[in-house]
């Protein structure tokens, strides 16, 4: 896995580590990647490398953590919870298409479910009240967001998957139907 940074500079250390994984996800298989190509990349010491994860998934937990919590920052600006608008959908959609680099290396390397799964880990372990906020049941709270979460994924990396064919905007806006569609059963 990987450390959590209590400093700003080694914050600034480990997603500097992260996006030399990306780039170099860019143009290699994930599998042949080493630790070793990752800290030349950065130009960093192994033991560096180890300071912040303990292995080359850990780095790429990191990279898709950092994103997911980067882009709840984007779509939901000052704490709003409000995930049932059209803006909040929108912004989901304008956040993820500025990912494109991010959503080709994990298709290119066929690890798009990570991202899917580290989204679900996210919300159920770092955002509870997301499904506070939903009213779900706390016995049920783990399927309403795999359901929800799921959705939304699995729509977001196939509107990437077949080249961004509609704008964020009308993305948001199918985003906000199935919301409201799903909100009156």
């Amino acid at each position: 896995m990987y450390k959590h940074c209590n400093t700003e500079e080694s914050a600034r250390r480990q997603r500097q580590l992260e996006q030399c994984l990306l780039e170099l996800m860019k143009e290699n298989s994930y599998h042949a990647i080493t630790i070793g190509q990752i800290c030349q990349q950065a130009d960093v010491s192994r033991k560096s490398f180890y300071r912040y994860f303990d292995s080359k998934d850990g780095c790429l937990f990191a990279l898709l953590d950092h994103t997911i919590m980067d882009g709840t920052g984007y779509y939901m600006p000052e704490g709003s919870l409000d995930f049932t608008s059209v803006d909040f959908c929108v912004r989901n959609c304008e956040y993820w298409q500025k990912q494109t680099p991010l959503l080709d290396a994990l298709e290119k390397n066929g690890l798009s479910l990570h991202l899917l799964q580290r989204t679900v880990r996210y919300i159920l372990v770092e955002e509870p009240a997301y499904a506070h906020y939903m009213g779900i049941p706390q016995e049920d709270v783990m399927e309403h967001i795999v359901y929800h979460v799921g959705g939304l994924m699995g729509l977001i990396l196939t509107w990437h998957h077949e080249g961004y064919r509609k704008t964020a905007a009308q993305m948001g806006r199918i985003l906000y139907q199935l919301t409201e569609r799903r909100q009156g059963e």
